[in-house]
């Protein structure tokens, strides 16, 4: 056993029932991951939580086996794991504004373009909001992927993943359509499977979910609104 694997079993050991923890070792940031601690009634009602702790892990070693772009799993056994730290989240950057534009720009286009390549490597991520992709010095890395491995309709679930991208994107007040432009522009150079133009046509057909939603537009909070500039945004890119 190295220094660093007795060191994370004492910690764990220290921190049992502590759902999610970090710890930094040699100027490195990692994060410790357990079962769900729960208790009393809770345990009626969540009574899956080792069961989900073991999905999530197993999701995350065939992920790794696979060389997707995920947090690097370090360590793990029945009742842990420990992945390392990913760097600041993709919304982190953007709503920061002491970063320039032209960074802000470049995330938006790494995340895009690994977006992309997750796809490509017939992967899905179920809901890869900004807040859910970390970028650090030019690499992009997913975190906490929601869907399985494989789908039973992986062009369906990656055209869903794009529009929900789309959507997080236009939850920021201040994103232009330009820079979202410029961002999906990196997805589709980087996509081999024509998944943008699919996803426009899906929602066309749900466009009818915008007109019943329009009344509510002058009431409209964030994720309301930025459904209404994902439809107004899709319509747009049908016609060009």
């Amino acid at each position: 056993m190295t220094e660093f694997q007795q060191y994370v079993r004492e910690l764990v050991t220290q921190n049992q029932g502590k759902r999610i923890f970090s710890f930094d070792y040699n100027g490195v940031k990692y994060w410790i991951k357990q079962p769900e601690d729960v208790k009393g009634v809770w345990r009626l009602l969540k009574p899956q939580g080792m069961v989900s702790f073991h999905h999530e892990l197993e999701v995350l070693k065939q992920l790794t086996e696979r060389q997707a772009p995920i947090a690097r799993l370090v360590m793990f056994d029945d009742n842990f794991f420990v992945l390392q730290d990913a760097g600041r989240t993709a919304n982190q950057w953007i709503e920061d504004e002491s970063v320039s534009a032209v960074q802000k720009q470049q995330v938006l286009n790494d995340c895009a373009t690994a977006l992309a390549e997750l796809h490509n490597k017939a992967i899905i991520h179920g809901r890869p909001a900004l807040r859910d992709i970390a970028w650090q010095n030019g690499e992009v890395r997913f975190l906490d992927l929601e869907s399985i491995v494989h789908s039973n309709n992986l062009k369906y679930s990656k055209m869903r993943d794009v529009l929900v991208f789309l959507h997080g994107l236009f939850r920021f007040k201040l994103m232009t359509d330009e820079q979202v432009v410029m961002a999906i522009d990196h997805y589709v150079a980087a996509d081999q499977q024509q998944i943008l133009p699919a996803a426009f046509t899906l929602l066309k057909k749900l466009r009818w979910i915008y007109y019943l939603l329009l009344p509510f537009k002058p009431i409209a909070k964030m994720d309301l609104i930025a459904l209404y500039r994902l439809f107004e945004f899709g319509r747009h890119r049908s016609q060009i």
